[in-house]
């Protein structure tokens, strides 16, 4: 569990948000990715990324406006490429490596669903100009 708390605020109060809510948070306003394709990478539908969006903005828009703490735990998730067995490994730069090809793997894969869209896209384009 992580925990932000406001400088020289008195409040230990703090607004709980979802590693998933995080994620979509970090997903669409962060790295700028339309929803249909954070859905996509999370593996989830749209409705639920769009809740957990919504859910998320607004914890964190109250702890920015009411000077409140956010703590960010919980959740309901599976790490890609493992099982959940594995036990953290002594050499934290290794796993650090392993996660960062896990992500590149996942992201080649996501390239190519959304060149085979593109390409499908420039093909119906081509249709209906002849």
């Amino acid at each position: 569990m992580r925990c932000f708390l406001p400088e020289g605020c008195p409040r230990i109060e703090a607004i709980s948000v979802t590693l998933e809510e995080l994620e979509t948070v970090r997903l669409v306003d962060l790295l700028e990715l339309d929803q249909e394709a954070a859905a996509f990478y999370m593996g989830i539908s749209r409705k639920a990324l769009w809740n957990d969006l919504m859910n998320a903005r607004k914890k964190i828009a109250a702890a920015l406006v009411y000077g409140m703490g956010l703590k960010i735990e919980g959740g309901s998730f599976s790490l890609r490429g493992g099982d959940g067995s594995e036990v953290m490994e002594e050499q934290p730069r290794q796993h650090d490596i392993e996660l960062m090809e896990r992500e590149l793997a996942h992201l080649r894969s996501r390239l190519e669903h959304l060149s085979s869209k593109l390409a499908a896209s420039k093909g119906s384009d081509k249709i209906s100009n002849d």
